[in-house]
This record gives C-alpha cells, structure tokens and sequence, in this order.
C-alpha cells in the first residue's frame, strides 16, 4: 500500500487494538475501492528515556512513517503498512524485549564507536523534528591503501581477529580498525548486521596476509597542540573495548531482530528466514572436486544428532565425513551461522526436511535432554514421511531405546569405532 495514504480513505474502521509497556498498537483497515483494499499498524509510543536510543528510533528502524493519526489516543502516530491477517498481540508482546535488547546491544557498540542513527529522538514527544543523528567518524578513502601505514594494537575474542592501524593518505589521516572472521564463509546474518553497522569489506587486506577483512576507519581529530587535545584517546578506548564488547553487542543485536522477527518486521536487513538458510547451506557446502553425480545443495548429506556427552565422538565422525568431501551438519562447524537464528526453527527444518540422511547416537543423556528430543522429534516425522525409506541411522551408545523408534531398526554399536562408522557412512552417501 506505498502508493496510498494510510490514514485516508473512503471507508475506514480499526480492526484490533493492543498495548505494551512503551507503546499502543492499532490495525486499520482501509478502503480506497470495492477492490482497493490494504491494511496499517499504526503505534504511538508513549515512554522516552532522558538520552539516548529512543523507542522512537526503533520504530524508524523497523520502516514506521512519522505521520498524524486519528487511529491513536495522540493524533500522531508511527504508520506502516501490513499483511492481512498480521498478529498484532504477538508483535506487542515482542515489542518491548525486542527494544531492550537492542538498546543493551547499543550499549555494548557504543563502548567500540558504533552509534545507532537515531533520525527521531524526543522530536515526536515534543513536535519538533529529529532531534540527532548517529555520529560519522569515517575517513575518506577505501581504509588500506596510504602512504604510511603502522600496525599499533591487535587483539582478539572467540569470533574475531581485530587490528588497529594508523594511516596516512592524501585523504586524511586517523585509524582504521580491520575484523577478521574466524570462521568463514560469514551466515547471512552477520553480513546484515555489518551491513547495518556501515562496516566495509575488502577483498586483500594487507593485515591479513591479503584474505578478505571488514573494516571501519576513524579520521584524527585535532583541537589543539597538544596531543591530550586530540580524539586519539577514545579512538584507542574504542578499540581496546572491542575484545570484550564486539561479539557481545552483535549477539544481543540478532536477539534483538530475533525477537521482533517473531513478531512479523525485521530489524536488520535480512532475507527471509527461508531464504537465509539455503543461502548459508550453500556456502558452507563442500562437495568433492570431481563429483560427477549432482545433488541437492541446499541439503546437507547427514545431520548429527546427539547428547553433549558424546561431542567427541560426533566431532570426530563430523571431521571424516567433512574431510571426505560431504556437507555435514554439526553444530560446532556452524557457531556464527546458528547465530541470532530461532534454533527450534532452525533444528526442525535441517532434521526434517534438510538431511538426506540423520545419524543419531543413542544414550541414555540423548533420551533425557531437550535439544536432542526436539531433534529426534523432527527426524522421526521425515522417517514417517519417508515411508520405509532409510533415513536415520542410529548409533548405540549403550541400551537406551527411544519412544517412537522401532528396535528393529539396524545400528551400528559406537564399540565398533569412529572410523569404522565413519568409512561406512561415507560408502552409504557415495552414488
């Protein structure tokens, strides 16, 4: 409905209300025509904090139009368009967490130099205009080519190499902060939220032994003769803060989207769920080099399913079947991909319909735990789906029989081997 006023029609009537604690929510059905229908969630906010990120920026974010508005208590509101049928509740209920998570992950980025645009502010609580924006602290120029060029710090976390460079060029001088992934190709949320974060890419980063890097520079600043005089003090803050704050910040940022993605909007610039997920399988496919049979790449070959008691065992058989040129789902080669994901969402679509085969390994810890079940749950409705047609290929650890699974099922006992099965699995996968 971009084409057509959202407040203005020939008929018009609310069709749901809802509340939450920093907004009221209303549907609007509009008619322009007997065929010219649409529909508009309009929200006014009615909580703002002394500073900072307001509520009012998040609904800017998530493509809410300030407009003035009959549909609300205030006569202004934040409008946009919607499907028929979409869950106003639900989104109410998510709202408010959504918000606060991404206000917690502001925090966080905001300690390494990452500012929030924030084109609303208290503008809409006091009829005044944006009230500011994030702060831009980019040098010109593409960050890696200069005259001169200095390593100065580098450090690291769990997902990420970071290095800090002075450099001069004819456009500037000022710092530039490289991110280095540890683990590549990157899921397709971590892209949205570089993306989102105006981090850049470039493809032969010197720092890097020329392998791709992201990148964000900050141009030196200086008010004075005195070095004290200058933004090299909180340019140095910002990187140190990184080791500790980067990753944290992202994390709560993918909750954040997570949640109102539950609710029907995104935050981040994202695919759909759907298509985000064949995009990641496909990348982090690996197919044997003279493969002369084609398969599907949005499967993976097998699915490993098991209880964290026998990690070690399902690391390794993961590890042979990878190194033999399979695409293996295990859920340690896939950390920053599970990333801000809805794992039960994610874990029923790879179990049930993204695996040509699953291989569970039964224990007496895999019957008791959630994550397992949930897991068993999905492969067993493909193996009813499947209609005797083999799909999950149990492993025993011990006696442990599970609900649902028939004993006549042939396994494999984990006494046998890693290797042994591993060979086995690999002859089974082969056309």
């Amino acid at each position: 409905m971009s084409h057509r006023d959202p407040h203005q029609s020939l008929k018009s009537e609310i069709l749901e209300r809802a509340h939450s604690r920093n907004a009221q929510f209303v549907i609007a059905k509009l008619h322009w025509g007997k065929n010219d229908i649409g529909f508009s969630l309009h929200v006014a906010p009615h909580s703002f904090s002394t500073a900072g990120f307001q509520v009012t920026d998040f609904l800017n974010i998530l493509g809410f139009q300030r407009s003035a508005c009959s549909f609300v208590d205030r006569g202004q509101c934040f409008v946009k368009g919607i499907n028929e049928g979409f869950d106003i509740q639900k989104f109410a209920s998510l709202f408010d967490q959504a918000f606060s998570n991404l206000l917690d992950a502001h925090k966080d980025l905001e300690k390494c130099g990452f500012f929030f645009d924030q084109p609303e502010g208290w503008g809409y609580f006091f009829g005044k205009g944006s009230q500011r924006s994030g702060s831009n602290w980019q040098m010109s120029g593409d960050g890696h080519t200069a005259m001169s060029k200095n390593l100065m710090k580098q450090s690291e976390d769990e997902a990420f190499l970071f290095k800090f460079t002075w450099l001069e060029s004819d456009a500037g001088k000022g710092w530039v902060i490289h991110y280095r992934p540890k683990h590549l190709p990157l899921s397709s949320e971590l892209q949205s939220v570089f993306q989102f974060l105006d981090m850049q890419d470039f493809p032969q980063c010197p720092e890097y032994d020329f392998e791709p890097c992201y990148w964000r520079s900050i141009a030196f600043v200086s008010r004075g003769d005195s070095r004290f005089d200058s933004n090299a003090e909180t340019a140095h803050a910002w990187f140190d803060a990184h080791a500790k704050h980067f990753s944290l910040g992202i994390q709560k940022l993918l909750t954040a989207n997570a949640e109102i993605e539950k609710g029907g909007l995104r935050l981040l610039p994202f695919r759909k769920p759907e298509e985000r997920l064949n995009i990641d399988i496909e990348k982090r496919t690996v197919r044997p080099k003279l493969e002369t049979t084609k398969r599907d790449i949005s499967h993976f070959d097998v699915a490993l399913s098991f209880a964290g008691t026998e990690r070690q065992h399902a690391e390794k058989l993961a590890t042979l079947i990878r190194d033999a040129g399979f695409s293996v789902f295990y859920d340690d080669f896939y950390q920053e991909y599970l990333w801000g994901k809805n794992l039960v969402d994610v874990f029923d679509e790879i179990f049930r319909k993204r695996a040509r085969y699953c291989v569970i390994f039964i224990s007496k810890d895999y019957k008791e735990r959630m994550w397992p079940n949930h897991e068993r749950q999905s492969a067993q409705a493909r193996a009813l789906h499947e209609k005797g047609k083999e799909y999950i290929l149990p492993i025993k650890v011990d006696n442990t029989e599970l609900d649902g699974m028939s004993p006549t099922i042939g396994y494999i006992a984990l006494e046998e081997g890693i290797v042994k099965i591993a060979d086995l699995l690999i002859k089974k996968m082969r056309p």
